[in-house]
């Protein structure tokens, strides 16, 4: 039975080439869809659930943010008998340099830094030392494979000794695997022991008091407990301990599962990701697959002409119902396997784009266990039911009679067909819209005028004192094509400094950058001049800042922490961060020569970028000893900003486009076989003489009217769906009504020429030969 079906399958493959090709294929190129999406979803889903100890770990999050205080661990950990450990994680980059190995490599280094406890709760893999020993000492460092090869060569490292850019001295206590893809930690070159954080900043008090709350933490709560009981006592504490909370800044506190903090809502020194974009991939998928589906039902239904006498036939033979069925099914299963082995290939074909597209790391190869072959082959199977169980059932419905009368072939072409036609357009235009949306918002934000210039600006990330402030200008000043340079604290793409603080009874948070002369000329940011004297301690406040507090008449000066300081402009609002968020408040303080300067800032003309950067480059390395030269573009980081909603736009258009090829393989196809389905009733029209024009009207005007109704279905589901993704930006596109017009006019001028080109093939063919055809 099985061979005879098989017979029959490829017997129909031979015998409808079109249908075979636009059913396969599509299926195929939507198979290689579902596969990539499908491994990127359950590799985003599996984010820390390879942790041992996940069910008892959890983040300190509130409102806000994850960011706390130095003492809050040591305080809640006495406090709340439920937790056993905790860490904290704090990122820094340094520059390392072995010692006394007789290499003088010095690499920049990203670095975590961690409590002892870090191993202890996570199951992250060490290649070299124990869990529980290798972060004891305060001068531990563990070091990747990678960055160890980098600094030591091909000998162990282990006991071996690093020097920082500090000063400090760090011994090698292990070797750590590098971060999986599926975790929220970030990949590092190194991890440190957090106690080594006052030498590398320099502030020694940086652990013994809660005034800088950058800090995220993580709490492993003790089995059998339920910590998440225990955070009203938590939050009654920190109301007391944490300045946040006493001034009221910050009013809610939570103790997050880890398994979620990958996708939460609250901002960390953490990798996340946007529910949104997983939604929206996960919406795609199953329209991707209903798509394909939808697209051999309705070339089964349309071809089925040619395939009633055959059932009739064998209806009158004996056969029954449930044999043609399960033969039909069968055949829709067979084109299923194929489908699949074809869009598997294809799916390895794509990886790199596809990885590239959604700067991930999915490697096909993982997911092609035992386990997953057996989805893949389940999925296929259940697929090929569904997708042939509807016009295997429609098909065997007709009578034997109905056959001679050609009333089938009515029915098959007026009522079945229309509705999901309908389905792909209001798919397509949804798609669309979603697409045009997304790509114009995106534009918006990167050509946004943010308040200061970052054209052919370059900022390099090295501290200088302020006797080597001087002596690196005059070096720079001296290169081709460099133009000015300003040495800062905080620039609008690290977002300054933050101070908290009460001012008249409000707490507020200000981002403040400490900025040399140059640095208001080169930005292109203007102030308004108070009049009050210049001094050492003045400070610009910005408008937003003004507006925020009230502040209309200006004081002359304005009080933080107990302290005046004269008002000497007001600064225009210029953005620090991406446009998810409004302007914050900001104040600019004069760079003095007591603090060191963060950053440099470099702006080259335009003429000549490559060979000015080279020679900046040159500068820098002699100037410092051969330091790891690292910079930025203004423009290209701000961009970057924008980069998961650029990646969103890429992915969007490229499934509307395969949407809309999926739509034209499928309307071709149908129009083709309708066409020959109405070949009598064309050659009639022309012998009663109907213009050509006037038959390609009749042939078309069908699928206009499915675009039409596709238009009124797909308008209110993607307006509504892109109001709510706007929502997330403060500074947003308008939802223009010639969005959606421009996706109905693709559609429709999709349909058209999809089925202009058959119609008029039909229209043109000399009526004598249709009716002798027929």
């Amino acid at each position: 039975m099985i061979l005879k079906n098989i017979k029959i399958f490829i017997k129909q493959l031979s015998k409808n080439k079109l249908y075979s090709l636009v059913t396969i294929f599509g299926f195929s190129v939507s198979l290689m869809f579902i596969v990539l999406i499908s491994a990127y979803l359950k590799q985003e889903s599996s984010v820390d659930k390879f942790h041992e100890k996940k069910d008892r770990l959890f983040r300190l999050v509130n409102e806000d943010d994850s960011g706390f205080g130095a003492t809050i661990g040591r305080k809640l950990a006495d406090a709340l008998p439920e937790v056993e450990s905790y860490t904290r994680i704090f990122d820094y980059n340094q520059y390392c340099t072995p010692v006394n190995s007789g290499s003088d490599n010095k690499l920049n280094a990203e670095i975590l830094m961690v409590d002892s406890a870090f191993f202890n709760m996570f199951s992250f893999k060490l290649l070299e030392g124990l869990p529980n020993e290798v972060l004891n000492a305060k001068n531990s460092i563990l070091l990747t494979p990678k960055f160890a090869r980098a600094l030591f060569g091909d000998i162990s490292p282990v006991g071996k000794q690093i020097k920082s850019s500090d000063g400090s001295i760090m011994q090698v206590t292990g070797i750590f695997e590098e971060m999986p893809e599926n975790t929220q930690f970030k990949k590092y070159d190194a991890i440190v022991n957090i106690r080594l954080l006052p030498n590398f900043m320099g502030w020694k008090e940086v652990l013994d008091n809660n005034n800088m709350c950058g800090f995220t933490y993580y709490v492993l709560a003790k089995q059998g407990t339920n910590i998440l009981a225990k955070e009203e006592q938590a939050l009654d504490l920190l109301k007391t301990d944490l300045w946040t909370y006493k001034d009221g800044r910050v009013k809610t506190f939570g103790f997050e599962p880890i398994t979620e903090s990958y996708f939460s809502d609250k901002p960390g020194n953490i990798r996340q990701n946007s529910k949104t974009l997983i939604t929206v991939l996960l919406t795609i998928v199953l329209i991707i697959l209903l798509l394909a589906i939808i697209n051999y039902v309705n070339l089964t239904i349309a071809q089925s002409g040619f395939r009633n006498k055959e059932v009739a036939i064998r209806k009158l033979m004996g056969s029954s119902r449930i044999a043609l069925i399960y033969e039909h099914v069968t055949e829709s299963v067979m084109f299923s396997f194929i489908a699949a082995i074809i869009g598997v290939f294809l799916a390895f074909l794509a990886e790199p784009v596809f990885n590239k597209l959604l700067d991930t790391h999915i490697d096909l190869l993982h997911y092609a266990g035992p386990t997953d072959l057996l989805i893949v082959v389940f999925a296929m199977l259940v697929i090929g039911i569904i997708s042939g169980l509807f016009p295997s059932l429609l098909l065997t419905k007709l009578k034997p009679v109905e056959v001679v009368k050609g009333s089938f072939r009515t029915k098959t072409k007026t009522s079945y067909s229309k509705v999901l036609v309908s389905f792909q357009f209001a798919a397509t235009i949804a798609l669309i819209v979603c697409a045009i949306t997304i790509t114009k918002q995106t534009r918006y934000m990167q050509n946004f005028d943010m308040g200061f210039k970052k054209d052919n600006i370059v900022q390099i990330d090295k501290a200088f004192p302020k006797e080597k402030r001087q002596a690196f200008n005059d070096i720079l000043q001296q290169i081709p094509g460099v133009e000015q340079v300003s040495f800062v604290c905080g620039t609008p793409l690290s977002g300054g400094n933050n101070q908290s603080f009460t001012y008249n009874s409000k707490p507020v948070s200000f981002q403040e950058f400490l900025v040399d002369t140059a640095f208001f000329s080169m930005m292109g940011i203007s102030y308004t001049p108070t009049g009050v004297a210049w001094s050492d301690n003045v400070l610009w406040l910005n408008k937003n800042a003004i507006k925020e507090l009230g502040l209309d008449p200006l004081p002359k000066s304005f009080k933080r922490y107990d302290e005046e300081f004269p008002v000497y402009g007001v600064v225009e609002d210029f953005h620090f961060s991406d446009l998810h968020q409004p302007v914050g408040l900001a104040m600019l303080s004069p760079l003095n020569d007591k603090k060191w300067s963060w950053n440099v800032l470099v702006k080259i003309s335009g003429k000549n970028i490559a060979g000015s950067m080279a020679q900046i480059k040159s500068a820098y390395s002699s100037f410092t000893d051969n330091d790891p030269f690292d910079y930025k573009f203004l423009d290209s980081e701000v961009d970057s900003w924008y980069k998961k909603e650029a990646n969103t736009s890429k992915i969007i258009t490229w499934f509307s486009v395969l949407t809309i090829i999926i739509s034209v393989m499928g309307i071709l196809a149908l129009v083709t076989l309708f066409n020959q389905l109405r070949t009598k009733e064309i050659g009639v029209r022309k012998v009663n003489g109907a213009k050509i024009s006037e038959v390609m009207v009749t042939l078309n005007k069908d699928f206009v009217k499915w675009v039409a109704v596709a238009f009124v279905i797909a308008t209110p589901v993607a307006y509504y769906a892109m109001n709510k993704w706007l929502e997330n930006f403060a500074y947003k596109t308008t939802l223009s009504w010639w969005i959606f017009a421009l996706a109905g006019f693709l559609a429709l001028g999709i349909a058209l020429l999809t089925v202009s080109w058959q119609s008029w093939r039909a229209a043109t063919r000399n009526p004598v030969e249709a009716l002798r055809y027929e």
